[in-house]
């Protein structure tokens, strides 16, 4: 029983994993704030503040990170590993 039950468990954690929705490089802002509660405090700390500005939420994260000299990669990396 108990190793269906950790079988069970593994196939939703997989499933989940699947239908999560991963951050790239032309993924706008606008639309990476809407995958992530936590999407608008790493941009903070990467120095992006404006996201009340509607040219911002049109912006992709690479065009972001080329503005504010910040490594895509590893922003996205950040951002994939909430």
């Amino acid at each position: 029983n108990d190793k269906r039950i950790h079988t069970l468990y593994n196939t939703a954690k997989q499933y989940a994993k699947k239908k999560t929705k991963k951050f790239t490089k032309d993924m706008t802002i606008g639309e990476a704030l809407k995958v992530n509660d936590q999407v608008e405090t790493i941009l903070s700390g990467f120095g992006m503040h404006c996201f009340t500005c509607p040219f911002s939420l049109m912006e992709t994260l690479e065009q972001a990170a080329m503005v504010h000299a910040v490594d895509i990669n590893f922003m996205l990396e950040k951002l994939n590993n909430l």
